[in-house]
């Protein structure tokens, strides 16, 4: 049995045609019940989506004359949609829900528009916050995901069903996306104290960046007259721009860009808010020249890029994780520290993007922990994460096909890519890459020509990564064949991820991990010679240290290791996590 029903009318002007003709129960439940509404237009496609107790109430007055939009969108027809499962909880979220998937939906279309010039979302109102209720699994599964393909098979939507979209940066990082009771007391408490800075600490997929939408969101739709600006990496641009667009979050108050483009500017905000703010630059010789070149005019004393970001803006959020820093040119850990001193600490605790498999003991939390205990437990930055020692060794004991965490001694390349590619058999909506340390010498040209290779196994050739922005979603041929950098997947996502741990990463004597700049080809992530002093092998240590963290947590459903001509780290990880 169906747990939703729906009802579908023509509509002519403020006339529900066939109303009349309904069912008493149905004129009942449109007159008074918990529903969700979608107008559409026959003949521009536009769509309009609602909740209300009242509908029937409701739709007179859309059609009193006071809303210009639906005197302009001429609709034709509605869907009302309700179900047992309702309640006010429940409204709110399928509402937000499906304007998150009618977006993403349209989006796909507005980047062909030849094709499908067709369907434009109007009421752009980022629905309204729903919390975690008991039904929210029962509706996701049985009342949303089936009436989306009800609507797909009536020609209202373009895509055939919600597992094609839910890997779109677009639903991912929704602005109208639920939020945990800590992250809406954050927003609250950052809106309503405007003279104070926050430094909002995270684990790799703790939502920041959802934290982030949500908080742009809030301020332009309460605070509206002030004025914002999002400050990203270069590699994230574009998808933040589509996002805050697609939201209708844009106009002359709203500024994304990075922090090259931001500080250049000099332009005083309202508001800076800043997603990874452990990226940003500092004053270093070995980066783009463009990055150096902002300290000037009222800049000219300082030394790294976060404090004319702090001199810009009334008001500054920083995003920001410990672990993720990995080129020298990324500002210090004690210059953070010292620029921030005067800001309010933040810590956000919920994993977001690791799911274990159901059925299992372990949780996400004892994963995270893991890699942490590996990478870090003879360095001092464990102290600086939300790190717990107690964590359950199981994750990486899990010998099913199907577990989260496994690894490979033999042929890591063939095997990894065999691993993700069985799993697109299975889901083929699934974004799965294999990713490698820098470990193999790439030129930036090397992008532009598919027939030089950098990994070579047998007789198995892959490329690096083609570009370094948006690559996830590149157009190459060969795309899901390339294996991924550090710079090309850092704050996002992926399904499946194999892992190339490479010999930048080994063994000392006293048996600590440490990075050797000898097997690392990437030249501005090393400290030149002039600058070869203990304190900077150490640092660099950590630089290879995060690069293995950010790629060892960009799964949500599973990860693989392949040793990369690295026996000295099989025996390192099988002592350090799998030994009893």
């Amino acid at each position: 049995m169906a747990k939703y029903e729906y009802i579908m009318l023509e509509v002519d002007g403020k006339e529900l045609v066939g109303f009349d003709k309904l069912r008493k129960v149905q004129q009942g439940k449109l007159e008074k019940g918990d529903i969700i509404y979608i107008y559409r237009s026959t003949k521009s496609n536009k769509v309009y989506i609602g909740q209300s107790k009242h509908f029937k109430t409701r739709h007179e007055q859309h059609y009193n004359g006071s809303e210009e939009k639906f005197n302009e969108a001429n609709f034709k027809q509605v869907i009302v949609l309700f179900s047992a499962l309702f309640n006010g909880s429940a409204l709110n979220d399928v509402e937000n829900q499906l304007i998150t998937y009618f977006l993403t939906d349209s989006s796909k279309s507005r980047r062909n528009m030849v094709e499908y010039e067709s369907s434009e979302v109007i009421n752009l109102t980022k629905g309204n916050n729903s919390n975690s209720y008991k039904e929210r699994e029962a509706i996701a599964t049985e009342v949303v995901l089936p009436f989306w393909e009800e609507l797909y098979r009536k020609g209202w939507v373009k895509t055939s069903t919600i597992d094609k979209l839910r890997n779109q940066a677009l639903v991912k990082y929704s602005p109208i996306k639920e939020l945990t009771k800590q992250q809406m007391n954050l927003i609250d408490e950052i809106l309503e104290n405007s003279q104070k800075n926050y430094v909002i600490n995270g684990d790799a997929g703790t939502g920041k960046t959802v934290l982030l939408t949500h908080l742009v969101a809030k301020f332009l739709d309460e605070q509206p007259d002030k004025s914002i600006t999002v400050v990203v990496q270069p590699n994230w641009i574009k998808t933040a721009q589509e996002i805050f667009n697609v939201y209708g979050m844009c106009g002359d108050k709203l500024t994304v860009a990075t922090s090259t483009q931001i500080i250049n500017r000099d332009k005083d905000f309202d508001v800076v808010v800043v997603d990874e703010s452990h990226k940003l630059s500092r004053k270093y010789a070995k980066q783009m020249a463009s990055f150096n070149n902002v300290y000037k005019g009222r800049f000219y004393s300082d030394d790294n890029h976060l404090e004319p970001l702090k001199k810009i803006g009334k008001q500054v959020i920083l995003m920001y994780d410990v672990l993720q820093a990995i080129r020298p040119a990324n500002i210090t850990r004690e210059q953070f520290s010292r620029v921030t001193e005067d800001f309010e600490k933040k810590y956000l605790t919920t994993q977001f993007r690791i799911q274990a498999p159901e059925g299992k003991s372990y949780t996400s939390d004892d994963y995270i922990n893991g890699i942490k205990y590996l990478l870090y437990k003879d360095t001092d930055l464990l102290s600086e994460t939300n790190y717990d020692p107690n964590f359950d060794r199981s994750v990486f004991h899990d010998g099913d096909i199907d577990a989260y965490f496994g690894f490979f001694e033999d042929k890591p390349l063939a095997n990894l890519f065999d691993w993700i590619e069985d799993d697109r058999n299975y889901n083929n909506d699934h974004i799965n890459r294999v990713l490698g340390g820098l470990v193999e010498p790439w030129k930036q040209s090397d992008g532009k020509n598919p027939e030089i290779t950098h990994w070579h196994e047998g007789n198995l050739y892959k490329r690096w990564n083609s570009t370094q922005e948006n690559w996830i979603n590149s157009k190459d041929l060969d795309a899901e064949d390339q294996v991924g950098s550090v710079f090309a997947v850092q704050g996002i996502d992926l399904n499946k991820v194999g892992v190339l741990i490479g010999n930048d990463l080994q063994v000392d004597e006293a048996g600590h991990l440490f990075g050797n700049p000898n097997n690392f080809h990437n030249i501005n992530g090393k400290f030149s010679k002039n600058d070869t002093n203990p304190k900077n092998a150490n640092e660099f240590t950590l630089f290879v240290l995060n690069i293995y963290y950010i790629l060892l947590t960009r799964g949500i459903d599973g990860v693989r290791i392949g040793f990369w001509k690295n026996d000295s780290l099989i025996r390192y990880m099988k002592k350090v996590l799998l030994a009893d």
